[in-house]
């Protein structure tokens, strides 16, 4: 009698795998990967991606927690990625369950299933994806035969919207707190305790955990929420961030899963540094990474040299928040240079921070692919550059883009905000010109080399744990206005792209949004709601009749005082649903940061 595992491998050949795109992506068999057998494995874990293959191997904290638990010998992770919607029809069709591509075997038939939030935009894909298992939506829906469903990344700091379906929220740092959390699990099990029991267990036991059925929500006037405190003896108040404090030690994988198709980053990733010590007031991971820590440039060379015998990519991406501010860059470049340049591999930096730090390096970057160089002004004025603490100056830009065209760099992406906390007009205007300046003064160091100057512009999104978590978003009329004043400011030799702002209004509500913003998930997604973070799947009619079903009005003209709509101001009195989690930046720090803020405009 064939397995379940068996059958699904079979139908998979037969049937479907002809008749969807990139049927690679559902296969597994990759190097690196670890098939395990999961009926003698003690906890077995679906690690679930809630993006596309593609997108997912490229993720270095997906295949870190791969590797934490299959190093157990008596734990099996295997992984999950987000069928794409072909695969999803042809799933439903011949009613195959969502399965893992390591063994083939079904979600729905694992200890743990786990989900990593990246971005608000991805949340329908996680209730696609529970769906597809053929398991309950809701944890309060779920008995003992079915799994824990876990999540971690930056979208559990603020955990409510997905209160109701996710079992446990791991907050902060994962290679602290799941480890434990493994053990724990293995030992509750093994002496028969039930899913409630655990869970509570959990919450009492384990810091850094969230477990929302131990927790309740109180409403004061206009519905507004008032307070989220324990219901059950011994859960934390508050749940706190765990940080890994020794990069050096923390768990890094040298032998990462290497994809057979085609991925968005094929390459070494190495992690310089976590966490910012810049304190840019609009951003949520530099103020929830804190505090700022650093692998020394021995660690990030073994791992280096190690990953390359592992794997044979040809580059090597050092990545952090802002990889200039690495102290040791130029000599952990020397290092790597000196291995890595005759066996023809790249070093390439994603996030380099413009100032006099690129003038300083022109000579370390010399090997440093330069496909393409990305800075962030996010402002076009000093004044607002000030209000929002990006401590770079436009002197700062024209000498460093400047600098990196006479390195070699041949296309130049500089991004933009619009709708942030203090803008004018004169804020708007000052983009285009801006723009013309830095391509006209940076292409004459580039001579005769082409150059590209490449300009996003994303609206302003307030985010949880910063100071500008209490501002309001820009209604969309108001930003399609500024998208057009921008487009008509700037030269014809500017390539402009443009963030739908449809998407940010649905990622702001589901980043501040209460528990309430479940049911308007839960509505969005049985319309059709999926894909939401890619711009060809995105359908904000069906969010905004979501949105409207539960009192969020959309339009400009509405009253936006609904306590979840994207629009309100939220008052400094208030307490807002990411108040019992707490990252490390406290809320009167917060508060002061965004008073000296607005101090500094007057």
């Amino acid at each position: 009698m064939p397995s379940e595992a068996e059958k699904i491998h079979t139908l998979l050949d037969e049937h479907i795998l002809t008749q969807v795109s990139q049927p690679g992506q559902y296969v597994g068999n990759e190097p690196g990967s670890i098939k395990k057998d999961l009926h003698a494995a003690a906890v077995s874990v679906a690690l679930c991606f809630p993006d596309t293959y593609a997108i997912g191997m490229s993720h270095l904290g997906y295949q870190i927690l791969y590797d934490i638990i299959n190093s157990r010998r008596w734990a099996a992770a295997e992984r999950v990625y987000a069928p794409w919607v072909d695969m999803q029809e042809k799933m439903r069709e011949h009613n195959l369950p969502l399965f893992t591509v390591e063994s083939f075997s079904p979600v729905k038939n694992f200890d743990l299933v786990g989900f990593t939030l990246q971005s608000e935009l991805l949340y329908s894909n996680v209730l696609m994806m529970l769906d597809l298992a053929g398991l309950p939506l809701k944890s309060k829906e779920r008995s003992a035969s079915h799994p824990l469903i876990i999540a971690g990344g930056p979208g559990a700091l603020a955990p409510e919207p997905l209160a109701e379906f996710i079992d446990i929220f791991f907050i902060g740092d994962g290679e602290e707190s799941f480890p434990e959390f493994l053990d724990f699990y293995r030992e509750q099990s093994n002496t028969g305790k039930d899913r409630k029991d655990i869970l509570i267990g959990a919450a009492r036991n384990i810091s850094g955990l969230y477990v929302p059925m131990c927790y309740r929500q109180e409403f004061g006037p206009g519905d507004k929420l008032t307070k989220i405190q324990t219901r059950i003896d011994g859960a934390p108040d508050r749940i706190m961030a765990r940080h890994v404090k020794n990069l050096d030690a923390a768990p890094f994988p040298t032998n990462p899963v290497v994809p057979l198709v085609e991925t968005t980053h094929e390459r070494i990733n190495l992690e310089i540094m976590r966490g910012c010590a810049r304190g840019c007031r609009f951003c949520h991971a530099g103020m929830t990474g804190r505090p700022q820590r650093l692998r020394s440039p021995d660690t990030l060379f073994k791992q280096a040299v190690e990953c390359y015998r592992n794997t044979g990519y040809d580059e090597i991406a050092l990545s952090s928040l802002s990889s200039s501010d690495y102290p040791y860059l130029a000599e952990l470049l020397e290092k790597l240079t000196e291995y890595f340049t005759p066996l023809s591999v790249g070093i390439s930096l994603p996030s380099l921070r413009v100032s006099g730090d690129i003038e300083n390096l022109v000579g370390p970057l010399k090997a440093v692919r330069k496909s393409g160089l990305t800075l962030a002004p996010e402002a076009a004025t000093q004044r607002l550059r000030d209000i929002i603490k990006k401590n770079i100056t436009t002197v700062d830009l024209y000498n460093g883009t400047a600098a990196a065209a006479r390195a070699g760099w041949k296309l130049i992406k500089l991004y933009f905000m619009v709708g942030l906390p203090g803008e004018e007009p004169e804020d708007i205007d000052a983009i285009g010109p801006l723009c013309n300046d830095i391509i006209a003064r940076a292409k004459k160091e580039a001579g005769k080399k082409p150059l590209k100057l490449n300009v996003t512009i994303s609206p302003f999104v307030p985010k949880p744990h910063t100071p500008m978590q209490w501002e309001p978003m820009d209604p969309l009329n108001v930003l399609k206005s500024k998208w057009k004043t921008i487009r008509l400011s700037g030269s014809g030799k500017l390539r402009y792209k443009w963030h739908d702002p449809a998407q940010s209004v649905v990622e702001a509500a589901l980043a501040r949004g209460d528990r309430r913003m479940g049911n308007v998930l839960l509505e969005a997604y049985r319309n059709g709601a999926c894909f939401d973070a890619w711009n060809d799947r995105f359908d904000f009619n069906i969010w905004r009749s979501a949105m409207e079903a539960h009192g969020m009005h959309m339009e400009d003209n509405h009253d936006n005082s609904h306590p979840n709509s994207p629009f309100r101001r939220r008052e400094e009195g208030d307490f807002l649903p990411w108040d019992h989690i707490d990252c490390g930046a406290n809320k009167n720090f917060l508060l002061a940061e965004k008073k000296r803020a607005f101090a500094a405009n007057e």
